[in-house]
């Protein structure tokens, strides 16, 4: 541990356990196993204090995971540690656990309870939801954005231009100092959103191009550092504080935009969600259209009611601040499993109705 590096410094010299002279970390793994269950549980018997509880989880968890935890839980960390560990199943099998636990996981979480790790855990999108904060309290103008806006919006983008031009003269491109890129791509994208040259939605595929990005680097064996990598490492790393620095401003300009636009672990989780076994609903007899989902949700995920599977992060916003208790956290695995053992003359089950008075 670096003392020059405090507060940022881990509490323990250590991992707390070491199996075949091979540090295992195991308090992030109790802690992910009790994040689910309070969500599971004192979350669920207290709907009410459901986001208040949300914010208390998310405080531990950043106190966690930069005070203790050892194992990289950046933004391309997880990526990056889970397929070093495949690489070392079968020859290295305690060392192999140690890169595989934490990904495999938040894999498992997600899909059993959904991608609560994004919603919940992830210290980077707590990080963000602070900016989301202070973003919420800034006067905004209505009618779109005005002159002085948008030649502020393009000396940013000017100053991205350069930014890039600077770094890749200075350094190997996308290799030292990567997360600069990164960073810096994501202002660009929140000025071109902001400026309505590109539309949000479809820019959310670059997530895809991210974790592409990162899974080469790995396979070429090629050293990546990210966001928040910084608190993570003994070493200083000043380009992954400052990316983070970024990362903070840009959730000023819009929210979650590192969720949105470049993350490439939230895209593998969105992917998964698809598949998972608990999913909000909106139930057609309650849902009256009235759009305070649209506005509760910090992604943007819902339109209309209707809910994008691989953008929602599972934070239960859209189901606590529904005035008409519209939508619904549904087991489908459950409804899955119901219907196959349902007689073949059976009807579908249909949305269930308000009690009448």
């Amino acid at each position: 541990m670096q003392p020059e590096r405090e507060p940022l410094g881990k509490i323990f010299d250590v991992p707390f356990l070491s199996l075949d002279s091979t540090s295992v970390e195991m308090a992030s793994l109790l802690f992910l196993f009790l994040v689910v269950l309070v969500i599971g549980t004192v979350a669920g018997a207290w709907p009410r204090q459901r986001q208040r509880i949300r914010r208390v989880v998310q405080a531990v968890s950043f106190v966690v995971f930069y005070y203790i935890v050892y194992s990289c839980l950046g933004v391309f960390g997880m990526i990056r540690n889970g397929l070093y560990g495949l690489t070392l199943v079968g020859s290295a099998y305690t060392e192999s656990f140690y890169w595989l636990a934490l990904p495999v996981l938040a894999i498992a979480v997600t899909l059993l309870h959904g991608p609560v790790f994004c919603g919940w855990i992830c210290p980077t999108g707590s990080l963000q939801d602070v900016s989301g904060w202070l973003r919420k309290r800034l006067p905004r103008r209505l009618g779109g954005l005005s002159r002085l806006e948008i030649v502020a919006l393009a000396l940013v983008c000017a100053g991205f231009i350069a930014l890039l031009i600077w770094v890749g003269v200075k350094k190997k491109l996308f290799i030292e100092d990567s997360s600069l890129h990164w960073a810096a791509m994501l202002l660009l994208l929140c000025c071109l959103v902001l400026a309505g040259v590109i539309d949000d939605v479809p820019s959310r595929k670059l997530r895809a191009f991210s974790l592409l990005a990162i899974v080469l680097t790995v396979v070429s064996h090629s050293v990546v550092t990210s966001p928040m990598h910084f608190a993570f490492t003994a070493r200083d790393d000043p380009a992954s504080a400052l990316s983070t620095l970024v990362i903070l401003v840009a959730g000023t300009l819009v929210l979650r935009a590192w969720c949105r636009y470049l993350c490439p672990w939230g895209h593998v989780l969105g992917f998964l969600h698809r598949f998972s076994r608990l999913r909000i609903l909106p139930d057609p007899a309650k849902c009256t259209r009235c759009g305070v989902c649209n506005t509760s949700c910090a992604v943007e995920a819902i339109d209309h009611g209707v809910i994008r599977t691989e953008h929602c992060q599972f934070c239960y916003a859209c189901v606590d601040r529904c005035p008409n208790a519209g939508l619904n956290v549904v087991d489908v695995w459950a409804e899955r499993v119901g219907r196959g053992k349902a007689p073949a003359h059976a009807e579908m089950p249909q949305p269930r109705e308000s009690p009448s008075a």
